[in-house]
């Protein structure tokens, strides 16, 4: 590809970065840290470098002077330039804002905005920026169409000078990477060229303080790592260990280099070759990395989905089996059975029942009838047994979305991060009371049911001889009156409570009307059922909604990575 091959890339690229940028990496996979330092590293690539030189491939070539403490990389620039422009020391980071050194012709280049456009642009350093910081030096010994730019220690004490510098050598046109005899084999500086060399920059290397004596042994070891490592072609210098000359190195230990560094500048057709082995190997490096960031982002997007299948799964089932198991007899076991005798004559009224429907009917009309002080207790069984059903499933749905959550990491860290920030993922403390305010509500709701339903003269009568609170007690067992979840002796007495008040309520309301009235009954009770169990699944939802994923990310991405790779041929 020439320098000119890459402008029909420009909106292609724009486009990708705001697709890398939208990128959402909230959960905290295994693997999350290195998915958000490549999404970091690719909007620099794009932003910093690859936009930048495709609209302006004849713009000054960049070179990024970058290595770790203490390497001389400050002294060096200084050397070069033969003057004091960056700061040089003992202590460390003496290179807090990186400095960039150019030609006075150049000045409106570098004081654009499309050039590092995270950076202010500043003459001297200043502390009293909400942004990182760029210091502009203009000098003559420069020559026009080439910058020098002393960045942070690569290995800074300060994560914020590390990532800058990493930034800073993703927007480079060349890194001239600067060690010493001591610390060229350090594993982070290899990790680094391994990276540059990975996303096609053009890397040089300078050995600086080397010892005379070890000046042969030193450069043919660093020779065959750089061979090992797939820059056998990159230029290596040596800088010998002398004294400083006014705190310069002397001409004559720098020239090579220096030769080298200013002949790039003032010979066009040098400063191409740099440039476009770098755009085009940079512009090959992005979709595979692209594609792997869509990889990252397609997990997220599956696992945010799997986060909220496990509630989804969860109270699904607590609600289904509260709902079947406010129809299968469960309400009526123990103390409504107890109550629901003593509401219709005491405790031997089953065993004396004759076994005709007929006389069931009339012996149960007998014995309410006048009987309302009875039908509260009914009633309060009821509620009691209705709040155990609720607390239980409520207990059993939140438990399995915890334990469950907890097996990923995702799930694990959000559950912590939420604890951190006061938020219970258990039953709410106020539940049982939340319950009976609402059961209290669906009972008046029953027995306003009952005065509504029962206008014709002869239920009015039948209901105001029961009274309303009988009625609507008798229509609540018959609304619970399946026997599915009740075992032993239990079933046969829920059985003849079923029949006898069924028809007790089929002769104030009719058989038709008294089934429909038990199932309204029952949905109004499983519909204020499933409200509550929606709080308890409310911090969960809240939870994920703080971690919200963007859905189909993944496939923008990709579409966006392929836009680029058509674009460039």
């Amino acid at each position: 590809m020439s320098l000119t091959a890459g402008t029909g890339a420009a909106p292609a690229l724009s486009e990708l970065l705001r697709r890398v940028r939208e990128v959402d990496l909230p959960l905290e996979t295994a693997d999350v840290d290195a998915a958000r330092a490549l999404q970091r590293s690719l909007s620099d690539q794009i932003e910093d470098y690859l936009l930048p030189r495709v609209q302006a491939p004849d713009a000054p070539l960049l070179v990024v002077v970058g290595g770790s403490t203490g390497a001389g990389k400050s002294t060096l620039v200084n050397s070069i330039v033969r003057r004091r422009v960056t700061e040089s020391g003992v202590l460390r980071p003496t290179t807090t804002s990186p400095i960039l050194i150019h030609h006075p012709d150049d000045e409106a280049h570098f004081q654009s905005d499309r050039v590092l456009p995270g950076f202010a642009r500043v003459t001297r350093e200043e502390t009293q920026l909400d942004k990182p910081q760029l210091r502009l030096v203009a000098d003559d010994s420069v020559p026009q169409g080439l910058a020098l730019l002393d960045s942070p220690d690569i290995d800074s004490v300060m994560e914020s000078n590390r990532l800058m510098a990493r930034q800073l050598l993703a927007a480079a046109d060349l890194w001239l990477f600067v060690t010493t005899a001591a610390r060229y084999a350090d594993a982070v500086p290899w990790s680094l060229l391994t990276g540059a060399q990975e996303r096609g920059t053009t890397i040089a290397l300078v050995l600086d303080r080397v010892p005379g004596e070890a000046n042969r042994e030193v450069r043919r070891h660093l020779t065959e790592l750089l061979s090992g490592a797939g820059l056998g072609s990159s230029p290596v210098f040596t800088v010998p260990e002398v004294p400083l000359e006014d705190g310069l190195l002397p001409e004559a230990a720098v020239f090579t280099l220096t030769s080298w560094i200013l002949n790039l500048g003032r010979s066009d057709a040098a400063r191409a070759r740099v440039v476009e082995k770098t755009l085009v190997g940079a512009l090959g490096s992005v979709p595979p990395r692209v594609d792997e960031l869509a990889t990252h982002a397609e997990e997220q997007e599956d696992l945010h989905a799997r986060l909220t299948g496990v509630l989804d799964d969860a109270f699904a089932r607590a609600n289904a089996d509260l709902e079947e198991s406010l129809a299968d007899g469960r309400v009526l076991r123990g103390e409504v059975l107890a109550r629901w005798q003593d509401f219709v004559g005491g405790g031997q009224f089953f065993r004396g029942l004759e076994p005709t429907v007929a006389r069931l009917r009339d012996r149960i009309t007998a014995a309410v009838t006048g009987r309302r002080d009875t039908a509260e207790p009914l009633e309060t069984a009821i509620e009691q047994s209705v709040a155990y059903l609720i607390r239980e499933q409520a207990v059993r749905a939140v438990a399995e979305a915890r334990m469950r959550w907890e097996d990923s990491p995702a799930g694990a860290h959000l559950i912590e991060q939420g604890a951190d920030a006061g938020v219970q993922f258990r039953v709410p403390s106020d539940f049982d009371s939340r319950v009976g305010r609402a059961i209290a509500e669906w009972s008046a709701g029953v027995n306003e049911l009952v005065r509504d339903v029962g206008q014709s003269k002869r239920a009015k009568a039948r209901i105001l001889s029961f009274g309303v609170n009988g009625v609507g007690a008798v229509l609540m067992l018959v609304a619970f009156a399946g026997t599915g979840g009740l075992t032993g002796a239990e079933v046969g007495i829920a059985g003849t409570t079923a029949v006898v008040a069924g028809k007790l309520l089929d002769t104030i309301f009719g058989d038709q009307v008294t089934r429909d009235l038990a199932t309204q009954v029952r949905t109004r009770l499983v519909d204020a059922s499933q409200d509550l169990l929606r709080s308890c699944r409310a911090p969960f939802d809240e939870s994920l909604s703080a971690v919200q994923v963007q859905a189909r990310q993944a496939g923008a991405l990709r579409r966006s990575g392929h836009a680029l790779e058509e674009a460039l041929g």
